[in-house]
């Protein structure tokens, strides 16, 4: 011990022993005067554990130096928590015990930060690895007339990430440099990569972010907005085409007539924009007086059948007075509770509805910052349908009937010439505007006029 610890005048008449007696039994409660007067310890000491020496461990050396650890005695009664660790006598290494948690304090000494950073090095380095075993291989790349509108749409947005041609990768949903969202919700946008991933057209970039995958599920995708996409598309029917000619590719075909193909893709998505951000500006107003929002599945089939009358920007507008009237009706004790005031929301907007049909009047609302145009609303109808504003201004059932159809697919016929002399109509609202689909047993339509989809089966099914 001395050797280590230079000892205080006032007990170098102590040996070893005789000083670890005295700590023992003022561990145990004796005073310290009865202890002091007993080995001769002069009264002018005020502290006695200021002049005991330091414990110096005999079990612990330290890993570095192989030299013994040593600690500060603590007074009686100190938690284990509170008490100082053990160190080197030479280095700054420190020894903690297990807390309550079972966790050991982190030291932070010059050698123990360079063991934790070749560790952190070597585990980079083994998920680099496991990253590339599972994602390493090119897959075939897509054929690019493979590709769906809203695929394309998707794409062309994607490889708008601010970096240009400077690179072959496409950066991340979550990276600085993109300007605006893919869509409002994470939901949302994480299903629009999966669907691209799934598809082949996006593959992952082993030079991802490591913490967009799970390591305990074999590097599965844990966050599709967090990874670094390589598009996996080809044009001409061989090698994975660079982004620069396929972004232009892409910008040329949306940017230029629209086709009959995309019809059924074009209706869904129009409404489906429109439906998220009227259903994402209801949950900003209601976390505004403080209202979690559950009525979400009413309130998407209530912004789905009023869409067909009315624009987002009028929606907008119901809104407001069906927050404001729930929150008056929490407030003034009527309700029974947050949750009941906030149900209330769906009908309001409706009831405003319909008296604006009846009474034949329309007040818009305007755009919030909250709820940001997205890419996908800003490609379709700045770049496809050449009509800045219609996916907020326009109502999607009264554009689609009364622009969208005329101006793009008032021409469009069946492919099969014995469906072409058939005459089909909605069962709901007799619209002849309508698509059909069949297989073997069912026949299905899908309304472009009030969104109604009907299947008709077969009595008998007949031999191949």
């Amino acid at each position: 011990m001395t050797q280590y610890f230079e000892r205080a005048e006032e007990i170098r008449h102590l040996s070893d022993e005789q000083i670890e007696e005295i700590y023992k039994r003022y561990l145990e409660g004796e005073k310290t005067s009865q202890l002091m007067a007993q080995f001769q310890i002069p009264s002018t000491v005020r502290s006695l554990l200021k002049v005991l020496p330091p414990i110096v461990s005999t079990d612990l050396t330290c890993p570095y130096c192989e030299l013994p650890m040593w600690m500060r005695r603590y007074a009686r009664g100190t938690p284990l928590s509170l008490r100082s660790a053990f160190k080197c006598v030479r280095c700054e290494h420190q020894h903690s015990v297990p807390g309550a948690n079972g966790r050991h304090a982190a030291c932070n000494c010059t050698e123990c930060f360079k063991v934790r950073q070749q560790q952190l090095a070597a585990r980079a380095a083994r998920d680099r690895l496991e990253l590339q075993a599972r994602y390493g291989a090119q897959l075939p790349a897509v054929p690019y007339a493979n590709l769906g509108f809203v695929q394309k749409l998707t794409l062309l947005a994607l490889l708008d990430d601010g970096y240009g041609a400077n690179v072959e990768w496409i950066a991340p949903l979550n990276a600085p440099s993109r300007e605006e969202l893919l869509a409002l919700t994470f939901e949302a946008r994480e299903e629009l990569l999966k669907d691209l991933h799934e598809a082949g057209v996006l593959a992952v970039s082993t030079e991802s972010d490591i913490n967009a995958f799970d390591r305990s599920e074999g590097c599965s995708i844990r966050e599709y907005s967090a990874v670094r996409w390589l598009p996996n598309v080809t044009l001409d029917g061989a090698a994975r085409s660079n982004r620069e000619n396929l972004y232009l590719a892409l910008y040329q075909e949306l940017s230029g007539s629209v086709k009959a193909a995309w019809k059924s893709e074009i209706y869904s998505l129009v409404f489906s924009l429109a439906r998220e951000e009227s259903l994402q500006y209801i949950r900003v107003l209601a976390s505004e007086v403080d209202f979690a929002f559950t009525a979400e599945a009413r309130a998407d089939e209530v912004v789905g059948q009023l869409l067909q009358d009315f624009s987002v920007s009028q929606l907008y507008y119901f809104a407001r007075l069906a927050v404001r009237n729930a929150a008056h009706f929490y407030a003034t004790g009527n309700s029974k509770g947050r949750s009941h005031a906030s149900n209330t929301i769906p009908r309001n907007m409706l009831g405003t509805a319909q008296d604006a049909l009846v009474r034949n009047w329309r007040k818009n609302g305007h755009r919030d910052a909250r709820v940001p145009q997205t890419a996908l609303q800003r490609l379709l109808y700045d770049v496809v349908l050449k009509d800045s504003g219609a996916g907020f201004s326009k109502s999607p059932g009264m554009y689609w009937r009364d622009e969208l159809v005329p101006q793009f697919f008032s021409a469009v016929a069946f492919d099969s010439d014995l469906l072409g002399n058939l005459r089909l109509f909605c069962r709901e609202c007799d619209s002849s505007n309508i698509d059909a689909s069949m297989d073997k047993q069912i026949l299905q339509t899908m309304c472009y006029d009030c969104a109604t989809v009907s299947k008709f089966r077969a009595f008998e099914e007949l031999p191949d």
